[in-house]
Formats: C-alpha cells, sequence, structure tokens
C-alpha cells in the first residue's frame, strides 16, 4: 500500500522571467543612445539643435521602446514577470521620448504663435 506522494513544489516554466532575446538586449542599448551622445557632446541640447540627428534618435529609440512594450505585453499575457531589461528599456527610452516631444512641441508651438522675432515685423 502506497501513500499519497508528495512532490516538492517546482515553479513553473511561465514563473521565472527568461533570458530575455537579443532583440530586447540590442533595444536596451538602442534607448541608451540619446543618454551616450548627451553625455559625450555637452547635454541634450546638442543633439536637439541638429534636427536630422535629433529626428533619427528619436525614431530609434521609440523603436527600442515599442520593442520593450511589446515584449512586456507578451509577458502579462503570459502571466509571467518582465525581465528587468524591459523595464530598464521602457524607463530610459521614454526620458528621451518625453524631453523631444516637449521641445518639438515647443518649437512647434513657438511658430505657430509667432513668439520669435523672426515671424514678426520689426517695431518702429
Amino acid at each position: 500500500m502506497e501513500g499519497p506522494t508528495t512532490e516538492s513544489p517546482k515553479l513553473s516554466d511561465g514563473a521565472l522571467p527568461q533570458s530575455p532575446s537579443f532583440e530586447l538586449w540590442i533595444a536596451f542599448a538602442v534607448s541608451t543612445i540619446p543618454h551616450a551622445i548627451g553625455l559625450f557632446v555637452g547635454g541634450y541640447g546638442q543633439i536637439i539643435t541638429n534636427a536630422p540627428l535629433a529626428v533619427i534618435v528619436t525614431i530609434v529609440d521609440l523603436a527600442a521602446v515599442v520593442i520593450a512594450s511589446l515584449q512586456f505585453r507578451e509577458d502579462s499575457r503570459a502571466r509571467r514577470s518582465s525581465h528587468w531589461v524591459v523595464w530598464a528599456t521602457i524607463a530610459v527610452g521614454t526620458i528621451w521620448l518625453v524631453y523631444a516631444v516637449f521641445v518639438g512641441l515647443v518649437i512647434v508651438l513657438g511658430q505657430i504663435f509667432c513668439v520669435s522675432k523672426l515671424c514678426r515685423p520689426p517695431l518702429y
């Protein structure tokens, strides 16, 4: 007569965060690019004043945040916790995106409401 078998409690495969994919590591590295450029050239202002560079950096950073967000969504649907790289990519990427959107809105609204001397006629 056998007694009840007790199995040791095992964690299910979905309980632990799996090692992130190479795409997520690349997204994390890409999301640090604006911060590294800002560190080496003297701040975010140096990036923003170079419009083509700012647009390229913003688009690439947005792609990195989207990749991390998709991984977060997949982890949520699978009911597993996300790897720290997912959270770090979203946090680091969002810092640049918030700055770029804010400065972009200031520039666009400045042109719309004509707050600079360039779009107003001179006062006599």
